[in-house]
């Protein structure tokens, strides 16, 4: 059974847990109706793989689409109390959605109910998802449990994440053996030495310059922001998860376009309808990659790709951590046209 295990419950950052091994922290809101949902909006973060970024993006959708169960499920290894010198790689992170995921929709056919899946998936996060989805069709106890209705991908890293321009930056450091995670961790160790509202005023007036609109949501979304980078330099685990599975991504999510053929070539006879949506100048998507894959995969009918437009507070890779509101505001108009959803 898909169970939570409730740790923390403020209502301000609205974290809980999955009893996984390790512990998954997770955002999750039933639906807003007398009845179980049958429709699901799951989304599967980027690195670092903090649901805290995502809270108050994936509130405002909540609020269009109330009839949504929302999962924002984080990656494993992202937990300020986790084992320092044990990380978990891409393969687990792929195996460990596909299970998550794969317990929910049991759980809702327990209830005979065969849910609507709806993905959004950040940066990495669309690496792993399409490769949770390939074991999930390929898993025959959920043939017929499911049916996958709409996949965002925002500024997805599916394919050469290692010519981006951080990419680049990243792999000279790994090739001239920096030590790079060694070093975070020192200066996570460092910063730890000071004082905790001292480390809140260094992230809030270095760290996070950028505050976008001054409504109740642009200041939940800054407080969430805030809460998650906090989490992530006082924690030497996070740090070293973090680092040490961007290192592999650079390795990893590479040339290699076999599951991004398969997926998108089968996703009108699997009837999904995926978004893509890309940053304009993107410093983990090189331009190059970027058009590669809006040539090759571009579709009107099933997979709408676009560049962002905005010239004067342009969509960011790291969207989530100023401009939740903005995109969240982008991303239901893209749910509503492409799903073709009249909720009015």
């Amino acid at each position: 059974m898909f169970r939570l295990l409730v740790t923390n419950n403020l209502t301000k950052m609205s974290v809980t847990y999955i009893n996984t091994t390790p512990k998954t922290p997770v955002y999750h809101r039933p639906a807003k109706t007398a009845k179980p949902s049958k429709d699901i909006l799951i989304l599967i973060p980027g690195n670092p793989g903090l649901v805290d970024f995502y809270i108050t993006y994936l509130d405002v959708i909540h609020a269009q689409f109330p009839h949504f169960e929302i999962l924002c499920i984080g990656h494993a290894g992202f937990l300020k109390s986790g084992a320092r010198n044990v990380t978990y790689d891409l393969a687990f992170q792929i195996e460990h959605k596909y299970e998550i995921v794969k317990q929910l929709v049991l759980s809702k056919n327990e209830r005979k109910i065969v849910p609507n899946l709806y993905f959004l998936h950040h940066s990495m996060g669309s690496f792993v998802y399409q490769r949770a989805l390939q074991k999930m069709y390929a898993d025959k106890t959920l043939h017929g449990a499911f049916n996958v209705r709409f996949s965002g991908f925002i500024t997805p890293t599916i394919t050469d994440i290692a010519a981006s321009p951080n990419g680049q930056k990243l792999t000279t450091l790994m090739r001239w053996n920096v030590p790079v995670v060694q070093i975070a961790v020192l200066l996570s160790f460092v910063l730890g030495l000071l004082p905790d509202f001292v480390l809140r005023a260094l992230i809030k007036y270095h760290l996070i310059t950028r505050k976008v609109g001054d409504t109740a949501i642009d200041s939940s979304s800054y407080e969430n922001s805030i809460e998650g980078v906090y989490k992530l330099l006082q924690s030497e685990t996070i740090i070293n998860q973090a680092l040490t599975m961007a290192q592999e991504e650079m390795r990893h999510i590479a040339l290699d376009i076999d599951v991004n053929d398969w997926y998108f070539k089968n996703s009108d006879k699997l009837g999904i309808k995926n978004w893509m949506f890309f940053a304009k100048n993107d410093h983990w998507v090189h331009d190059e990659t970027r058009d590669f894959l809006i040539d090759r995969y571009h579709d009107d009918k099933v997979t709408v790709c676009e560049v962002c437009k905005d010239t004067e507070n342009p969509i960011t890779h790291s969207f989530c951590v100023t401009q939740s509101e903005q995109f969240a505001g982008i991303t239901i108009d893209r749910i509503k046209k492409i799903c073709e959803l009249d909720l009015d």
